[in-house]
């Protein structure tokens, strides 16, 4: 089967540097992703808050900074998102790809595929307004 994935991508007005800021630093994620959800990291794996539990949702499979992020979903390991900052024209074009989605059940694949793709967008959105200073357009995140 061919490989299926997502990708969407977007350019923001800001330095390499401080995109790959508010990408790993769960701190600033918690701002622009998924705001009052706790994110947190230990180590290489990624948790967020439910109640009073953490769930480790992710772990990571590349750290180059300030050039590209990755991470694998977990427990399954069968998702890859990966995060690439490219500077383009004076700023950063920052591409999200999830690619992987060809291990799951042609039913599940449609659904991550429609879900995912606006979710992307969203984010997206969020992540620029958040460098840019500007209210979020999706406060409620993903």
């Amino acid at each position: 089967m061919d490989s299926v994935k997502i990708e969407r991508s977007i350019w923001i007005a800001a330095p390499r540097e401080r995109v790959w800021q508010a990408i790993s630093d769960p701190a600033q994620i918690t701002q622009w992703f998924s705001p009052g959800t706790a994110i947190q990291q230990n180590g290489d794996r990624i948790s967020i808050r439910m109640g009073e539990t953490d769930v480790e949702v992710a772990i990571i499979v590349v750290n180059d900074p300030p050039r590209q992020f990755a991470t694998r979903n977990l427990p399954e390991m069968t998702i890859t998102t990966t995060y690439t900052l490219d500077e383009e024209n004076g700023g950063t074009r920052f591409t999200v790809t999830e690619t992987g989605l060809e291990t799951l059940s042609p039913e599940a694949r449609q659904s991550r595929l429609e879900q995912d793709g606006a979710a992307w967008e969203r984010v997206l959105a969020n992540l620029q307004a958040y460098i840019g200073g500007k209210e979020l357009p999706f406060p409620e995140g993903v």
